[in-house]
């Protein structure tokens, strides 16, 4: 039995120190075999190893193109370990932001609300929270990635291609803009790439939850 750790692409890119961090962190806590991108490597793990993931889009497409016997998230990981050093942010109020890509993952979105209380932020539920999301930036706004419908078609075209309405590029900043005037937090804290980048493009101060944890500095 294996865990197979995918750090996720655009998450290492993204946050490359941030990202550093959590793989030492996630190596000194368990043995594990870093592989590449989901896309290409999807298919290593077997039913006697654990996918260890990073990315809501990694987890579909392992869970449909893959044959784990499990796939966990790091941030349960973190959640469940006392010793983790988290960061104090002082009571600041920070409103969650649900991600469609995770609709049905209440495990998720529980560690990810757990691991901001134990940062010391107070969590700001949104009315579309949880199981009642429908937001994934900019996922949402264009058509279905090719890769994604292949590599998840369950997920991507059977069951969620409705979801996918594209817009022009101004019609688009509209929506950004006029979704993110719900926001009543200085900050947004969110658990995806196209989430994120949307609520930028929005206004809006968001943070990934990995950096959160690890905070430049």
């Amino acid at each position: 039995m294996a865990t197979l750790f995918y750090p996720g692409c655009q998450i290492k890119k993204d946050y490359p120190e941030a990202s550093k961090k959590l793989a030492e962190y996630i190596q000194s806590k368990r043995p594990v075999e870093v592989v590449g991108c989901c896309r290409v490597d999807h298919g290593k793990s077997t039913q006697e190893d654990t996918a260890l993931v990073v990315c809501n889009n990694c987890a579909n497409i392992i869970a449909e193109s893959g044959d784990p016997g499990s796939i966990e998230f790091v941030w349960e990981i973190i959640d469940n370990d006392p010793d983790f050093p988290f960061p104090d942010y002082h009571g600041e109020k920070m409103t969650i932001q649900d991600c469609w890509l995770a609709v049905e993952k209440r495990h998720v979105q529980d560690a990810i609300r757990s691991l901001m209380r134990k940062m010391n932020i107070q969590v700001v539920e949104l009315p579309e929270n949880h199981e009642k999301t429908t937001f994934c930036g900019m996922n949402l706004t264009a058509e279905c990635n090719p890769s994604n419908a292949k590599l998840a078609p369950k997920r991507y075209v059977e069951e969620g291609g409705h979801m996918f309405r594209p817009l022009s590029p101004e019609a688009r900043q509209a929506y950004f803009t006029d979704y993110c005037k719900q926001f009543t937090t200085d900050k947004v804290v969110c658990y995806c790439k196209s989430c994120r980048g949307a609520l930028l493009a929005g206004g809006a101060d968001a943070r990934h939850i990995l950096q959160l944890l690890f905070p430049e500095g």
